[in-house]
């Protein structure tokens, strides 16, 4: 398997073993929103020192 990449249609995708490319989310506009949500996340889990 390869890294992930956005293809020019905005659509997460990544290498299979056997040599080809699968789509893991078509929905640019869900890219984006789970784009959103994983830096909140990552902004939440900064320090903090209340955790």
């Amino acid at each position: 398997m390869t890294a992930l990449i956005i293809d020019a249609n905005g659509r997460l995708t990544y290498m299979g073993e056997d040599g080809c490319r699968r789509q893991i989310v078509g929905d640019p506009q869900l890219l984006f929103r789970l784009r959103q949500l994983q830096d909140q996340d990552s902004d939440d889990c900064g320090d903090n020192p209340q955790q």
